[in-house]
């Protein structure tokens, strides 16, 4: 399993406005950038944080998958680093 990669992803969300855009844009696309499982590709197509968490992916890092969600994007919480 690349949990690696996963919570890489998922940090790069945190950290980058412009990846959130491209992968808002083209999931799949930026999926393709990383070494990721069929089942991990599966987790984020779903954005359902508790998915990602059961592949390894600390609990606060698996939030970030729900900043692709239109009713999540303007949640302050995305501003805090």
């Amino acid at each position: 399993m690349s949990c690696y990669h996963l919570s890489r992803l998922l940090f790069d969300l945190k950290m980058s406005e412009s990846r959130v855009k491209q992968a808002q844009a083209d999931l799949e696309a930026v999926m393709g950038e990383y070494d990721l499982t069929s089942e991990e590709k599966d987790a984020l197509r779903a954005g359902d944080p508790r998915k990602l968490r059961q592949l390894g992916v600390h609990g606060m890092l698996c939030l970030y998958i729900k900043r692709l969600h239109p009713d999540f994007r303007d949640n302050i919480y995305w501003t805090q680093k």
